[in-house]
C-alpha cells in the first residue's frame, strides 16, 4: 500500500512538472469566441419538424435532472453547470411532442443559437456511425481469434482539470513503469501480446477489421454461437492519437477522398490480408469495451441514443447534452452516392476519438443495413449552431466571449 501511495504521488508530481508552463503562463482565451444568431435566420428552421428532436432532448434532460446542480458540464470556454440546464429541462419534460408549435416555442423561449466566430467560410465535417452486428464467441478458436478486451488493470486516467483550471476536459492516459508515468501500449504492441495478464477478454470475434470499425462506432451487438446476443460498448481508450485508416490508404494512393468509404476500406483490407495488420496498426489508438446491460446504444452522456438525432461531438468545444441546429447533407438511403439536404435539430449525446474540432460531428444512424449504408458513406461538409441556455449566453456576453447577432451568416442555406 505504501509503495502504491508513493507511485501515485510521483505520478501527480510528474503531471505538475509537465504542465507547469500552463500554470505560470496560462493560455489567452480569444476575446470573442461566439456570435449570436436569430432563429428565423437558421437555414430550414421555419419549416423544421422538431418533435423527434424534443424527445431526444428529453432523454438528456432526464439525466440532467438526476445530477447535482453544481456538477460542471460545460467546456473550457462555455462555463456550464447542471443547474443551467435544469430549468429548461423541467419545462421540456412537461411538453407533449405532438404539438409542433409548442415544441418550437419551447426552444425559442429557452435557448439562444450561437456559432464560432473564427471558422469563417470554411465548412465543418460531418460523418455517420451505426451499431454493427458481429459474430463472436466466448471461446477462442481458429475462427474466433480476435479479442475484444475489457479495460486493463494498469490503465491510469487522470483528469488534468482537477489540478489546472486551464486544462478542463483534458485527460492524461498512461501506465506506471516503476515510478514513471509512460504512454500506454499502442495498437501494435497490444496485437503483439502486451496485454497478457493485464486485461480480460470480453469476447472473441473473427476479424480485426470488424474490431477496428466497432471501435470507431463505439458500441455493437455480438451474435454468439448459441443464438444469444451480447451488447458491448466503449469503456476506455489507450490515450494514443486516432489515425483514420482512410487517410492512410489515401496517402498510399490506394484510394481517394471521394471513394474512401467504410465499405471500400473493408473490401481492400480483405483483398490484401498481408497488408491488413500493417495498415490497421498505423492507428495507434485502441478501445476497450464493457458489457452493456440492455440493447440500447449508450452515448458518452450515459443516455440511450436516438437514430438520426443524436450527434457525437468534440466535448472540448461543445457541451454534452446541448441541442445543435445542423445544416449539412447526407447520403440517400437507396443510392448512397447521391446526397440530399439535412437540416435538423440534433442533440450532443456522444463523443469519439475521431471527432476533433469546433465544427465536427458524427451522426448516429442506429442499426441495420440502411444505417450501415448511410453511415459508411457519410462524409459531408456542413455547419451548426449551438443552442445554449439564455442565462449562459448572458455570462458569455459579460465575459466578452460572445457578440450579438448579425445579419450575415457563415454558411448559406442548403
Amino acid at each position: 500500500m505504501k509503495t502504491k501511495i508513493i507511485s501515485i504521488t510521483t505520478l501527480f508530481a510528474l503531471i505538475a512538472l509537465s504542465f507547469s508552463a500552463w500554470w505560470f503562463w496560462p493560455a489567452k482565451k480569444p476575446s470573442t469566441l461566439f456570435r449570436q444568431a436569430d432563429f428565423d435566420r437558421l437555414p430550414g428552421w421555419k419549416s423544421a419538424d422538431l418533435k423527434k428532436s424534443l424527445q431526444t432532448f428529453q432523454t438528456s434532460c432526464r439525466a440532467f435532472i438526476k445530477q447535482s446542480p453544481e456538477q460542471v458540464v460545460g467546456t473550457e470556454h462555455i462555463d456550464l453547470q447542471v443547474k443551467d440546464w435544469q430549468p429548461a429541462c423541467i419545462a421540456a419534460l412537461k411538453i407533449s411532442p405532438t404539438d409542433e408549435q409548442e415544441v418550437k416555442h419551447f426552444f425559442e423561449k429557452w435557448f439562444t443559437p450561437v456559432e464560432f466566430t473564427d471558422t469563417g467560410e470554411k465548412p465543418g465535417l460531418f460523418t455517420g456511425y451505426y451499431v454493427p452486428a458481429i459474430k463472436g464467441s466466448y471461446t477462442k478458436s481458429k475462427e474466433f481469434h480476435v479479442p475484444l478486451y475489457e479495460t486493463p488493470d494498469d490503465l491510469v486516467t487522470t483528469d488534468l482539470g482537477l489540478f489546472f483550471n486551464d486544462l478542463k476536459n483534458r485527460r492524461l492516459i498512461g501506465r506506471l513503469e516503476g515510478k514513471k508515468l509512460v504512454p500506454y501500449y499502442t495498437r501494435a504492441q497490444i496485437n503483439h501480446g502486451a496485454l497478457k495478464g493485464k486485461a480480460r477478454v470480453l469476447v472473441w470475434i473473427n476479424s480485426p477489421i470488424d474490431r477496428l470499425f466497432l471501435e470507431i462506432q463505439g458500441s455493437g451487438v455480438i451474435e454468439l454461437e448459441d443464438g444469444k446476443r451480447l451488447y458491448v460498448g466503449y469503456d476506455a481508450q489507450n490515450g494514443a492519437p486516432y489515425t483514420a485508416i482512410a487517410g492512410v490508404l489515401i496517402k498510399k494512393g490506394v484510394m481517394t477522398k471521394d471513394n474512401a468509404s467504410m465499405q471500400a476500406i473493408k473490401r481492400y483490407l480483405e483483398a490484401h490480408p498481408k497488408q491488413m495488420d500493417k495498415v490497421i496498426n498505423k492507428n495507434k489508438s485502441f478501445v476497450f469495451f464493457r458489457k452493456m446491460s440492455d440493447g440500447s446504444a449508450l452515448g458518452s452522456q450515459g443516455v440511450a441514443l436516438t437514430p438520426g438525432y443524436s450527434l457525437a461531438i468534440d466535448k472540448q468545444w461543445v457541451p454534452m447534452g446541448a441541442p445543435l441546429w445542423l445544416a449539412t447533407t447526407r447520403p440517400d438511403s437507396t443510392n448512397p452516392d447521391e446526397n440530399k439536404p439535412m437540416q435538423r435539430l440534433m442533440i450532443a449525446q456522444d463523443t469519439g476519438g475521431a471527432i476533433r474540432g469546433k465544427v465536427r460531428g458524427d451522426v448516429f444512424w442506429g442499426g441495420g443495413e440502411k444505417a450501415t449504408l448511410i453511415a459508411g458513406h457519410m462524409k459531408n461538409h456542413g455547419h451548426y449552431w449551438i443552442l445554449l441556455p439564455k442565462n449562459a449566453v448572458s455570462r458569455l456576453e459579460k465575459n466578452k466571449l460572445i457578440i450579438a447577432a448579425r445579419d450575415r451568416f457563415g454558411v448559406k442555406p442548403l
